[in-house]
């Protein structure tokens, strides 16, 4: 039968299980290093199916398993049950999908918040902002720059001692012969002599080549410094483009949203007035046959507006109108003048 060990083996490889001591002490804690526990297992799986066939196998050997990413978290969500299983998925770092139109971006657990932060931009912009983080970073120095500054900056110049050791063997050639001919080679003289001839011809040089030096050293980092400088003011820009397709994208998205939320309330206010024609009907029913030519009705909305008493003769039009109406819905032309009768004397109660 086989074990635990081996299922995860066969699912991931070698490669992707870790059970050594010194490989487990990394997955020990997360961010909050005082609470530490030490695992059995820790597997390394690089795609979904690998995954739930991990938990499964653990299942079935009824084995914890704890889930972690990078381990950054700082309340020791990823600490690992003992003797039980760590399933990493940091190797999961793969942008799935993008959807600009509902800015959303669908990517496997194990992409870092910063990789999501450089999605978008055309190819040109995200090498422009790479370019000039690294001037940024590096103080405007190019690799060859950095080399000549190093290179200015050291104590020993090989090009220039070199020709300062042929100069000396020249100097010391001629000193010895002129001290040997007055018949005073190997004398204290002789010392004095060969040192004083060498520092009076090496010093300037070396004086020189210090100030040369200085002045390259102070005209590198000059440089450097305006073009981190000028890198500095254009990055903001660089950003702006890195994002501009997406912001656009978004102020389309609040357009359609503004547009269908007014089309919604339309909507709403329509039907509300639908719901509440039949009873302003009805409330304008009640009152022609309670004031009998008023009329009635009610304004719908918020706020009612009162209707003035109307006159007899309103009384009267109105009473002989509805009663006509009435009537002749029953008995035609006569049902209509019976009714009229009718209503216009209703209408004076």
């Amino acid at each position: 039968m086989a074990t635990l060990l081996d299922e995860l083996l066969a699912i991931c490889g070698p490669q992707g299980v870790l059970r050594e001591p010194v490989q487990l002490l990394t997955y020990e804690c997360d961010a909050l290093p005082h609470l530490r526990e030490s695992p059995e297992y820790v597997v390394l799986p690089e795609s979904a199916d690998q995954v739930q066939r991990m938990v499964k196998a653990c299942n079935g050997a009824r084995v914890p398993f704890v889930a972690r990413g990078h381990g950054t978290g700082l309340s020791g969500g990823a600490l690992p049950v003992p003797g039980g299983v760590v399933i990493s998925l940091a190797r999961m770092n793969r942008v799935v999908g993008i959807d600009l139109a509902n800015r959303q971006v669908t990517v496997e657990p194990g992409v870092t918040n910063l990789a999501v932060g450089d999605i978008g931009g055309t190819q040109g912009v995200n090498a422009a902002r790479a370019l000039g983080t690294q001037q940024i970073q590096n103080r405007g120095l190019s690799p060859e720059l950095q080399s000549l500054y190093q290179q200015a900056q050291g104590d020993q110049n090989p090009y220039l001692q070199s020709i300062l050791d042929t100069n000396n063997r020249r100097i010391g050639d001629r000193v010895n012969s002129s001290v040997s001919g007055a018949g005073r080679y190997g004398s204290g003289a002789h010392t004095d002599i060969m040192s004083r001839a060498l520092a009076e011809s090496a010093n300037p040089v070396l004086a020189q080549d210090h100030a040369r030096r200085q002045q390259q050293m102070q005209s590198i980092a000059e440089g450097g410094l305006q073009r981190a400088g000028t890198w500095s003011t254009v990055m903001p820009a660089l950003d702006a483009a890195q994002y501009a397709p997406l912001e656009r994208i978004g102020s389309i998205g609040q357009f359609y949203q503004e547009r269908d939320q007014k089309a919604l309330d339309d909507q709403i206010k329509l039907y509300n007035a639908q719901q509440a024609y039949p009873w302003e009907q009805i409330s304008r029913l009640n009152a022609i046959a309670g004031q009998a030519g008023g009329l009635g009705g009610t304004q719908f909305g918020t706020q009612t507006t009162p209707i003035n008493q109307p006159s007899t003769l309103q009384k009267l039009f109105g009473g002989a109108a509805a009663g006509a109406g009435i009537g002749g819905s029953f008995g035609g032309l006569p049902g209509a003048g019976i009714g009229a009768l009718g209503g216009s004397l209703l209408g004076l109660l």
